[in-house]
């Protein structure tokens, strides 16, 4: 389905009301079989609680689909509601993956600002406290449920990426690497957000030093793991994009039935 031009402008136009939130891929199915069909929703909000944006070429750099058979680039028109409509052609553990393009943000407060360093526990220049512009990209991941014994692990595909070592549908735990850049992500904090019918969860967790974490995943529901990585841009790139900071932000969803 499609919406309308005034709805994708309307759309166009706030993008940016709910840009220091979190963002993540919501799929109707986590299960896929060959030749249903795949929906999943751009998600943007906070503990699991979101607008559906719709598919819109302008904010998008990558999208893409990865099983054992290969990688797909996936084409949608400006407008698709859900965002993400494809046809699934196997039926083992696939990853949809979505990179949106750079944005920029202008903080309403310095306040709002620090909230969000808390919230992540990030490095920020300590000595400047005007109020900041930040340049932010967005790196989010499904991991598809599959047919027993069709769990693989994938190589990073994202500058900013949450690679599965286990199947997380398949353990209590779930084994996971993050990185950045090809290195790993050492030594820092996240956060996964749980929800089913009955419960809301919001757990830190950190990564070590090789950027591995275990993450209980006992639970029926919905996760959804996010971590972010907060530059102070130098003298150049500050020049270039009129912002004092670039935020990258990863996030990983699946859900257990």
């Amino acid at each position: 389905m499609k919406i309308c031009l005034a709805v994708i402008l309307y759309f166009l136009i706030n993008s940016n009301s709910l840009n220091a939130h979190e963002l993540w891929l919501e799929a109707d199915q986590y299960q896929l079989k060959d030749s249903e069909k795949l929906i999943a929703n751009i998600k943007v909000g906070q503990d699991l609680v979101g607008e559906s944006y719709p598919y819109l070429s302008k904010e998008t750099e990558k999208l893409f689909l990865v099983s054992k058979k290969g990688f797909k680039k996936l084409n949608q028109i400006d407008g698709d509601y859900p965002a993400i409509q494809q046809s699934a052609n196997y039926s083992g553990t696939q990853y949809l993956y979505y990179q949106s393009n750079k944005e920029f943000l202008k903080y309403q407060d310095y306040k709002t600002f620090i909230e969000f360093i808390d919230e992540y526990d990030l490095n920020h220049d300590l000595k400047n406290k005007n109020i900041p512009n930040e340049i932010y990209q967005r790196f989010a991941k499904i991991i598809f449920n599959g047919e027993p014994n069709s769990f693989f692990k994938t190589k990073q595909n994202l500058e900013f990426e949450i690679v599965n070592q286990n199947d997380p549908y398949r353990n209590h735990f779930s084994e996971i690497q993050i990185f950045l850049k090809k290195k790993p992500f050492k030594d820092k904090k996240f956060i996964v957000f749980f929800k089913n019918e009955n419960a809301f969860e919001r757990k830190i967790y950190q990564t070590d030093t090789n950027g591995f974490a275990k993450i209980d995943s006992s639970k029926k529901g919905l996760y959804l793991i996010s971590a972010v990585h907060l530059e102070t841009l130098n003298l150049i790139d500050q020049i270039k994009y009129k912002a004092d900071y670039y935020s990258r932000w990863a996030s990983l969803t699946f859900r257990k039935n």
